[in-house]
């Protein structure tokens, strides 16, 4: 029996399918997140071998029956990540083609068929783009700690960490979104925060901050909603670099897709971001794509076993 693989490696989680040349989803699979950038080469490389296998003897596969893998993953950034990322899935000795790539990448391939740009925002951001000519860019996705993965969940936190030192100040008073912090810390005080700042140094912002700065903000608080609008702005504002290296601000009409868990998950921001987007592009279509990005990656792997991606290579980039 024929099949194809389809994986979202997120910063968070890694998320597989296993789908049949009739698009019957035969297995799925969430693990730990497999980016060689958070958990290391040699622990990621473990992971991506255990999981691949789990998935494929889930439904009593045969590794000479894949068709094709395409990979979307957080942390295929440059070449280099590129060649790491292949020399795991290589190693799986599945004698098929093999892609990998960014995961903005298949999302933009999935919202736009490979003309327009797309935004991720989830655990950090970036966004990507292709226009007609086949030229790609990408843009942002710089780490959090120099404010980079603009509008993403780490920013968010950082920068409601950033309006707590403010408040432990007394340059701001209290609010619903202090309050949420408070509780979250059980008693805020400077020496917690600058214990949590100095933990930046090792391990990732928790990203239950940013939740509670998007439920501050759906009870209106202003300084939650400032922090959102600022975040999807400064995102917006990568995406711009995108929309003028490829010419589409001359467009008559082009696709702006968007995806991630602080979309998705945030109402407030994702009409916040559309808003603005179109106030600046009145020739841009912003939308979601449909089914998850392991989704999109199968759906990419059927399109190139159907011929109808020759230019699947040019997705299939390092910076």
């Amino acid at each position: 029996m024929r099949y194809v693989i389809g994986v979202d490696g997120g910063a968070t989680k890694c998320l597989l399918k296993a789908k049949d040349s009739s698009g019957n989803l035969l297995a799925s699979l969430s693990g730990k997140t497999t980016n060689h950038l958070l958990v290391g080469v040699t622990e990621a490389g473990r992971r991506i071998t255990r999981q691949m296998n789990d998935l494929i003897a889930s439904f009593n596969g045969k590794k000479g029956d894949c068709a094709c893998v395409v990979v979307g993953a957080a942390g295929i950034d440059s070449s280099k990540d590129k060649m790491i990322a292949y020399s795991f899935y290589n190693s799986l000795q599945l004698n098929c083609p093999i892609f990998c790539m960014n995961d903005g990448n298949v999302a933009l391939y999935s919202t736009t068929k490979g003309v327009g740009i797309q935004a991720i925002s989830g655990t950090g951001s970036i966004v990507v783009g292709r226009n007609a000519k086949g030229e790609t860019t990408r843009s942002g996705g710089y780490p959090s700690i120099i404010y980079g993965n603009e509008g993403s969940g780490q920013w968010i936190a950082h920068y409601a960490l950033n309006y707590v030192s403010k408040y432990l100040d007394g340059s701001v008073g209290t609010s619903i979104l202090i309050e949420k912090i408070d509780d979250y810390f059980n008693g805020l005080n400077v020496t917690k925060l600058i214990d949590c700042a100095v933990a930046l140094r090792r391990r990732p912002v928790d990203s239950k901050l940013a939740m509670l700065v998007y439920e501050a903000a759906k009870e209106g608080d202003a300084a939650a909603i400032n922090i959102q609008q600022r975040g999807a702005r400064e995102l917006i504002d990568v995406a711009e670099t995108c929309v003028r290296k490829l010419g589409f601000a001359q467009d008559e009409a082009f696709l702006s897709g968007v995806w991630g868990s602080v979309f998705s998950n945030n109402e407030l921001f994702f009409d916040y971001y559309k808003e603005e987007f179109i106030r600046r592009y009145p020739n841009s279509k912003v939308i979601f794509p449909t089914g998850d990005a392991a989704d999109g990656a199968i759906q990419l792997a059927y399109d190139f076993l159907d011929g109808k991606t020759d230019f699947i290579e040019s997705l299939d980039i390092g910076a």
